[in-house]
This record gives structure tokens, sequence and C-alpha cells, in this order.
């Protein structure tokens, strides 16, 4: 509802539709880009909610009344503003679970202010979109975290002083980019060889060219899945045989298994979720996806089960299931709620408290970087002690 009417006619038709559209039953909007051209993150993230609804069903979990009001947005902004204003005005939902893209979530963050409704994002990372709404919190980490990450991974982890930058033209990569070469550049000293626009007509020739006169050993590239494939697609054919670094984004099992080969110790840091884990409660998750999906879940499943799962405990404590309460229980109420991606706490705009880790690619599965690495070396270990044991 509208908190500023000017007009006595106004306060009617606000107050009309307060009536006939707000119940007062704890009804939690969903709003997520199940077609278009970020549909794999929007089916895997409704994958991950319908699952905690299941399992909220089956251990009789859920706030008396709760229901779940769906909604696509076909991966377009305008739609995503459209389907949460109808949500709100029909049916009066005062929490929703939307702005999986960060274009969908700076679309929605001013209509949240104007019609008091609180909305929790699973995925959007732009930097800042937090701080521009009281109302808005999200659980997936920011990009700057993620540009940071992947710069001193590159540089000091990998040891690659040079490298070659692919970039899309998305807000998703005009969050990464500057803290990346902030990081890479500015403070590690590290050098961009060429940064090849995705968007610009002939980028394979200008990339070919970079590739042969500058004997590059790295490349990192920025954007969605789509574009990412492209750039690892375009590399495979060039033999290259250098470090490939790029971005979470990246994490959608359909798009590795369009990958194929090609997708081999490819890195990217993750927000930290590890579905190779035996701790709990990510051993009973990975379990339970992969028995109803027959498939494994990915971060975009994992920030799905655990949206929806936070959402659920704070429309059972906001009584009334009202703007206020809400924002109460998520301050205050939820301080321990434990999810598969880690402790969902958060800071005073709304930003969750996780940083990401990296992970590798290898035989078609992700795994988390360091884990890899001690099995590597427990391999190599073993190998060395069998020869010595032999005498060979």
């Amino acid at each position: 509802m509208l908190r500023r009417v000017g007009s006595a006619i106004g306060v009617v038709l606000v107050l009309t539709g307060f009536l006939s559209g707000c119940s007062g039953k704890p009804i939690v909007g969903v709003i997520l880009p199940t077609t278009g051209a970020a549909a794999s993150y929007g089916e895997s993230i409704e994958s991950g909610i319908r699952l905690a609804l299941s399992d909220a069903r089956e251990r009789e979990g859920l706030p008396v009344g709760f229901e779940v009001e769906w909604a696509d947005t076909g991966s377009d902004p305008s739609r995503a503003v459209a389907e949460f204003r109808k949500m709100v005005e029909e049916r009066g939902v005062k929490l929703v679970i939307g702005g999986a893209t960060s274009a969908e979530a700076m679309a929605l963050i001013p209509e949240l202010d104007e019609l008091d409704v609180v909305c929790l994002s699973p995925s959007a990372s732009a930097p800042g979109l937090a701080q521009q709404s009281r109302l808005f919190f999200r659980i997936y980490p920011s990009d700057e975290l993620e540009g940071h990450t992947a710069a001193n991974f590159l540089f000091e982890r990998l040891g690659k002083h040079d490298v070659l930058l692919f970039t899309g033209d998305t807000e998703y990569t005009r969050g990464i980019k500057p803290e990346f070469l902030k990081q890479y550049q500015e403070a590690l000293g590290g050098t961009v060889v060429e940064d090849v626009a995705l968007t610009e007509d002939g980028w394979e020739q200008i990339a070919a060219e970079a590739l042969a006169r500058d004997g590059v050993e790295a490349v990192y590239a920025i954007g969605y899945a789509k574009e990412i494939l492209s750039v690892v697609q375009f590399l495979s054919a060039q033999g290259f045989k250098g470090r490939i670094v790029t971005t979470s984004a990246f994490y959608t099992g359909q798009v590795i298994r369009e990958a194929g080969e090609a997708a081999e110790e490819i890195l990217f840091p993750l927000p930290p979720f590890d579905r190779t884990s035996e701790k709990e409660p990510v051993l009973s998750f990975v379990n339970r996806y992969m028995d109803t999906y027959e498939r494994a879940p990915d971060v975009f499943a994992a920030h799905g089960f655990d949206v929806m799962g936070l959402a659920i405990q704070v429309m059972s404590l906001a009584n009334p299931p009202e703007t206020l309460e809400i924002l109460k229980a998520l301050n205050f109420g939820v301080a321990e709620f434990m999810g598969v991606t880690g402790p969902i706490l958060f800071d005073d705009h709304g930003d969750v408290k996780h940083y990401p880790m990296m992970f590798i690619v290898k035989g078609g599965q992700v795994l988390s970087y360091q884990r890899y690495l001690d099995t590597e070396r427990r391999r190599i270990l073993k190998q060395v002690q069998d020869l010595l044991a032999t005498g060979d």
C-alpha cells in the first residue's frame, strides 16, 4: 500500500485495497526469471525453494495459513516490477523473494519503498544494492568480494601476473570488474594485456591476436554463464593451455555440461557452499536434492533453499505478518539461522556476511579448490609410499 496519499479519495482507495487484498495471511511472493536469458539461474533457485517448502511441509513447519504466490519475470526487470506490484496489490504480499539478477533487484528496490514490502534476494550481487533500501536484504555476497577474491587468487595463488580479460556488458559485470582491476592492477601490480569486450563484433579475432602476441598464460572471464561458455569454447578451439578463472555465474549444471571437457580445471569463486561436504546441514540437503531431482544441486539451488527456509522462519515469527514485524524478525529474530550456504547473518545494510571461496571443475564436478588440493596431496603421497614399499 502506498505510504503517501494526496487526497481523501486516495485514502479511501488505499483502505479499500487493504480490505480486499490483505488477508493477514503469511503470504510470500516468489518472483524469478524462469524464462528468458537468466532462466537457468531462476530454475535452479526455484528447485531449491520448492525443496525447502517440501521439507517444511513434511515436518509441519509452515506457519498457519502460509501461502506462496509465484511469478515469472521472463528475465525482464520491467516485468519483474509489474508482477511485484500485482501480487502486492491483489494478494497483499508483504515479503517477496525476488531480485534474482542485479538488474531485477535494481528495478524492484524503489518499488519496495513505495509499497512498503520487504524483499529477500537469493542471488543479486551488484555492489551497494542493500544500502539503497532498509527493506532489501540479500543472502548472496556482493560482487566486490568476488572480484577481490579472483584478483588475489590469480596473482598470489596461481602466480599469474599478466591476464587476458573478457568482459560482458551487464550490471553483474560492472559490479565485479572495477573491484578486480582495483585489486589486481592497483594493489598487486598485475597487468591486463587486453580487455576483450564480448559485445564487440569480432571479439574472437581481437582475443586470438592477443593470445598470439602476448603469450598469455591466464584468462579472467567476467559475465553470465552463456557469455562465459562462449569464451570457454573459443579458448578450447584456440588450444589455450593456460589457467581460466571466471565468475560464480558459470556454476550452473547445464552450462558446465555444455562446456564438456573444455570446462575441466576452470576456476571460480563461490559463496561458501561446498556440496561435497559431509557436514550438516549440507549433507542432508544434497542427498535430499539428488533424490528429488536426480542431479546435484548448484550454488543457486542452495541459495534458493536457504532463502525460502529463512522466509518461512521469518513469517513464523512475524505476528502479524506485516512489514514492521517482518523487519523485526529479520534483524533480531533469526540471528542463528543456519543455512546450507552457512549461517545467515546480515550487516547493518542488509548484506549477508559471507565471503567467497575458490572452486574448480574436475571430472565435470565442482569441488572446493582447497579440498581438491588436499585430495591431490594425499593421492601423491600414497603413490610415493606405495613406490617406496615395493622398491620400484
